[in-house]
């Protein structure tokens, strides 16, 4: 039987721009307790592919307040989602500042970035019943997986992260 999954990015999830705490790394533990609960209602269990991985050669302090943080809430880590370099279609200034729209219209390369990193996760591991928490859209259509995508933001004060509508959907998906 395939496990069941939740690819969980932090940024816009575990966190958003109103929360503050040095101590947690700006995670909510109220937020990590909605992931808890839905893991402890469905036997699911979380793959990580937020930034805060690092890079294949690189671990930052921080993935591992995180780590410590889902350990003590009692939410099952299986590992991170396999790492592939994002390459845009278009080509990118470095020297440029670009507006949120701009970043917002661009998009990765067939087969890098983070829906490359999850389509690779699901098909290597023949997951049947997942979702995917994250506050952007990493191509998620073209792998066929918007239906499978939790839309959370960052950037509103008031209801970002993981909400109760989130867990909703999510227990949908995963039972």
């Amino acid at each position: 039987m395939s496990e069941k999954i939740i690819f969980l990015d932090v940024d816009g999830v575990l966190n958003y721009m109103s929360y503050r705490n040095k101590s947690t790394a700006n995670i909510d533990p109220s937020k990590v307790e909605m992931l808890a609960y839905i893991c402890t209602q469905t036997n699911a269990k979380v793959v990580i592919t937020s930034s805060w991985r690092g890079s294949e050669t690189y671990t930052p302090r921080i993935y591992y307040i995180l780590i410590d943080i889902l350990k003590e809430h009692h939410v099952p880590v299986l590992g991170d989602a396999p790492y592939i370099e994002g390459q845009f279609t278009a080509s990118v200034d470095t020297e440029k500042s670009y507006s949120l729209d701009e970043i917002g219209d661009m998009s990765f390369a067939p087969g890098t970035g983070r829906g490359a990193e999850v389509d690779k996760y699901i098909k290597d591991n023949n997951i049947k019943q997942f979702v995917i928490f994250d506050d952007e859209d990493w191509d998620w259509t073209y792998y066929g997986l918007e239906e499978h995508w939790c839309r959370s933001t960052y950037y509103d004060k008031k209801y970002g992260g993981l909400q109760p509508g989130h867990i909703k959907k999510a227990i949908q998906l995963l039972d």
